[in-house]
């Protein structure tokens, strides 16, 4: 509301002849410049007003105040030029707006926002007089008549054209939005001017700011510049420009010297002096540079007098790279600019090229760039016959294809009106235009659904951000000759989907005539094994080496270890399995446990021959045959676990060394165990008792030790199905291999199948000791005491040494080979070598009466059986004289003599052919001590 009471106040001051204060401060060569206006046709039915940069400005610190200078070919004659060619065209389409003429009114904004702004209060005025003259009046003349501005033809204005410059656009909207005047602005980038709120009526054909930063950070990303300095102007082009690249930065990985440098227009030159030199000494040498074209040539002057003219690369934006001095040509040399989609106009090189003054008079500015270009008055006959290619200075501005798009739009919006409230009637109808104005609002409604074919037949519409499509050109400024240097077209990008395609002919593309750029970061290049360390609140790094067992992700660009079974590849890109390792047979250690089993098959084997020989004598039929035998394949599964222990791990190899572990120990000590409780239940009967001991028969002992035996394999049948056999692989970070092994050996879960063998082994301690009194032949108890106390010290030793080995060391395997063959090899060795020794090298001790004699029990003899039946030894005397009596038959030994009752004399404890002992020795004994008159 305060704009528009200002607005207002000021169409007050004109309309009744005054002038506003704003007005009355600029300066009279200002005046005369703002002050011609071009109006072409005189008599069209509707206008299209326009504000184009056609002169410079420069700010006038005296006055405080922007004013006009120079005038501007490229930037200024040619778009105006561009409207009016593009105008031409449209009244010429007997199927584009029947019977109306399109007219242009063009102001000159001298590129300067406060200029544009007083320029762009006219379309204010001129709107203020049609509702004063078509509507209730509220303003009269002396003569009564209703006043106009500037001769009445600023009340058909329609739509504004412009500006050229964002900041300028900027100024336009903001007032423009009070009368509801649509705005296209051509050249207008910033990412500001989008903003529906603020600016609710403006449009443009170029996209927007923030697809031109994106193509720039592209740009950065696809030559890998990672560090780059950022110099941007004062102004909202400048400035949105530089808030876009800070917020969509880390998306493409580059970062941004910090500060940025801020330059304006009027900075004195010690200002750009220091940014020049700060530029020098960062380690960026890819400079952004989002600036107007004022303040980026102006910067790249100070760079050139400081002698740097080749240290930088150049990357503008589309506010500078459409035109370039010959005085930093040099310095902008291989530059890269994104520009809106350059396009050539057709048929307006030949339009502009037969320009001349005499025929040129609806442009009141034309014959001021006749005497600029050609530096000869217009009225100088000898001027007149040049033409405009004569200097060979002209080349077509890439751009004019959007002032034709903006033409073109308002054409085709008015159109659509009028095909809808004209229904075909020619001309312009009431239902179009009330009282001869047209409203804002539903023009700008008819522009935002508008289409028609570009200069390059693709359709144009508008985007809902009201911008044109986001399709840019990428430039790069190269030297033609040696005297010439262009802007040549190596690329393009287009964001017209949402999915960004940046197109970039690199064959193309030149720095200082070569074709390699330099690098841009403030770090080196990491090697590819190498991490990128990202340093705190900056943009540099540091390369550190990837551990040798971590690899490089090429996505995070950090080292990540690899997994503990693995290992990274040679270049450290990905990791790989580590060499498999498992101890097999032709390991040190599983030969020297392989030659250690293969000496107790052979004694084993050795042992059951000279059993098998031997058969019948009474050392192996004392032995109980049956349960040796038993005891000696417990003892050949014990030795043959080696080669399943050490064979390479597998689902068969696995579940055989934890069913047998366990099961060869129980073989052997069920055996033990029922051998000692059979001789313990025959000699250690209660003389009370006169009934024969149950379950000694051979088949009753083979029976025992099924039964002892099953509990061991019901346990590991167990053990198997719930802990299926397998393998795995245990690893070291350290080391480069990985182990395979069983599952479970590299824990305490192989202890499980020795539990069990552990309780007979105490079971057998027992009954050795108990058995330790009866006759030689029949008395192991040393044997097996001495078996089992060796057998405990082997776990005693071998448990500590299994739990505390590494699991991925031989060492664990190996000693659980060898702890089975050690107590193999005990138990062949206390259990069966003396036996062996006395048939092979001692026969005469391999008789019955050595097997039944008392040398080594004489304890026993003397505390239970004489003393209970009244006899006793030889050595002795009975209490009465009676002559010595003797039980034993001892058959040819001198030194015992014959029981008297003859008939015990055929009577042998020995054994009968079954190796069963005969307890009618024992019956006899408790015979004597139940009635000693029968002696």
């Amino acid at each position: 509301m305060a704009l528009l009471t200002w607005a207002l106040s000021v169409s007050f001051w004109a309309l009744v002849g005054g002038s506003s204060p704003s007005l009355a401060s600029t300066p009279t060569n200002s005046d005369n410049t703002l002050g011609i206006s071009l109006l072409y046709p005189k008599k069209a039915t509707l206008y299209l007003g326009a504000l184009f940069p056609i002169h410079t400005s420069r700010r006038d610190f005296s006055l405080g105040v922007d004013v006009c200078t120079d005038l501007q070919g490229g930037n200024g004659i040619q778009p105006v030029e561009a409207m009016l060619y593009t105008l031409d065209q449209v009244n010429r389409d007997p199927d584009l707006l029947p019977g109306i003429t399109l007219g242009a009114l063009v102001l000159d904004s001298c590129n300067a926002p406060s200029l544009a702004l007083n320029q762009t209060l006219g379309f204010i005025k001129g709107f203020l007089a049609a509702q004063n003259m078509y509507h209730e009046p509220e303003f009269t003349c002396s003569d009564g008549s209703a006043p106009t501005f500037r001769g009445g033809h600023f009340d058909q204005v329609v739509g504004v054209i412009g500006g050229q410059q964002s900041s300028v656009s900027v100024e336009m909207a903001s007032v423009l939005r009070v009368i509801e005047t649509p705005q296209i602005s051509y050249l207008s980038t910033s990412a500001s001017l989008s903003n529906r709120d603020r600016y609710p009526f403006f449009l443009r054909t170029v996209p927007s700011d923030t697809t031109q930063v994106q193509a720039i950070l592209s740009i950065l990303r696809y030559f890998k510049w990672t560090y780059a300095s950022v110099v941007y102007s004062i102004g909202e082009y400048g400035e949105g420009g530089y808030r876009e690249l800070l917020h969509r930065a880390s998306d493409y990985d580059v970062c941004f010297t910090s500060p940025a440098y801020r330059l304006a227009r009027d900075d004195p030159d010690d200002h750009y002096q220091n940014v020049v030199r700060n530029l020098i000494t960062n380690d960026a040498k890819v400079v952004v540079v989002f600036a107007d074209s004022f303040v980026a040539l102006r910067m790249m002057q100070t760079v050139r007098l400081s002698g740097q003219h080749s240290r930088f690369v150049w990357l503008g934006s589309d506010g500078w790279s459409y035109t370039t001095p010959k005085e930093v040509e040099a310095v902008a040399e291989g530059a890269i600019a994104v520009q809106p989609l350059a396009q050539r106009l057709p048929g307006f090189d030949q339009y502009f090229s037969s320009l001349r003054p005499e025929n040129n008079i609806r442009n009141p500015w034309f014959p001021e760039y006749w005497q600029t270009s050609f530096g000869c008055s217009s009225t100088d006959p000898s001027c007149t016959k040049l033409s405009i290619n004569s200097t060979g200075n002209y080349r077509q501005e890439p751009w004019l294809h959007f002032v034709r798009d903006t033409v073109y739009a308002f054409a085709h919006a008015l159109h659509n009106m009028w095909e809808k409230h004209c229904q075909g009637k020619a001309g312009l109808c009431e239902a179009m235009a009330h009282s001869g104005h047209i409203h804002g609002r539903d023009l700008y409604q008819q522009l935002l659904h508008v289409t028609f074919q570009d200069v390059s037949n693709s359709t144009f519409r508008f985007q809902a951000s009201g911008s044109g499509p986001a399709r840019y050109s990428i430039l790069n400024y190269q030297r033609v000759d040696d005297y010439t240097y262009a802007w040549v077209p190596v690329g393009s990008y287009y964001n017209t989907s949402g999915e960004p395609d940046l197109q970039l002919n690199k064959s193309k593309v030149k720095y200082r005539r070569q074709h390699s750029f330099p690098t841009s970061s403030c770090g080196a290049p990491c090697k590819p094994s190498q991490a990128k360390i990202l340093l705190q609140d900056s943009c540099c790094w540091r390369c550190v080496d990837c551990q040798p067992n971590q690899y490089l992700n090429q996505t995070t660009q950090h080292c990540i270890n690899c997994h503990v079974c693995k290992r990274p590849d040679p270049s450290q890109g990905i990791c790989v399995d580590k060499n498999e390792k498992f101890i097999d047979y032709r390991s040190r250690w599983a030969i020297t446990s392989l030659a250690f089993a293969s000496l107790g098959i052979f004694s084993t084997v050795l042992v059951g021959i000279i059993f098998w020989v031997h058969l019948d004598t009474p050392v192996i039929k004392a032995s109980s045959r049956e349960l040796s035998y038993i005891l000696l394949g417990g003892i050949f599964f014990s030795f043959i676990m080696t080669f399943v222990i050490v064979a390479p791990p597998t689902f068969i190899t696995c579940g055989l060394t934890r069913f047998f572990l366990g099961f060869s120990y129980t073989l052997c000590y069920a055996a033990i165990l029922t051998k000692t409780n059979r001789i313990s239940r025959i000699f250690n009967k209660s003389p009370t008792k006169s009934h024969k001991a149950r379950y000694t028969s051979p088949r009753s002992q083979v029976v025992i030790v099924t039964l002892l035996v099953s509990v061991e394999v019901i346990i590991n049948i167990s053990w198997l199905v719930y802990y299926t056999p397998s393998t795995k692989h245990l690893c070291d970070q350290m080391s480069n291999f990985r182990i395979r092994i069983c599952n479970g050996l590299d824990d305490y879960s192989y202890i499980v199948g020795l539990i069990y063998p552990l309780i007979l082994v105490c079971f057998c301690t027992i009954y050795a000791i108990k058995t330790r009194k009866c006759p030689g032949g029949f008395n192991e108890a040393r044997y097996i005491t001495f078996t089992n106390y060796t057998t405990c010290l082997i776990w005693l030793i071998f448990v500590p040494l299994y739990l505390s080995t590494g699991a991925s060391d031989d060492i664990r395997i190996v000693s659980l080979a060898l702890s089975l063959s050690l107590g193999a090899f005990v138990q062949l060795g206390c259990l069966f070598f003396p036996k062996v020794y006395i048939v092979l090298f001692k026969p005469e001790k391999n008789t019955r009466d050595a097997v039944m004699s008392t040398k080594r029990s004489s304890s026993y003899n003397r505390n239970s059986s004489y003393r209970a039946s009244g006899l006793y030894p030889p050595e002795t005397q009975a209490p009465h004289s009676n002559p010595p009596i003797f039980f034993l038959n001892a058959g040819n030994n001198q030194d015992i003599q014959k029981v008297p009752p003859p008939h015990y004399q055929d009577q042998s404890i020995v054994g009968d052919s079954h190796g069963r002992v005969n307890e009618v020795y024992m019956s006899a004994i408790q015979s004597r001590a139940n009635n000693p008159s029968a002696l």
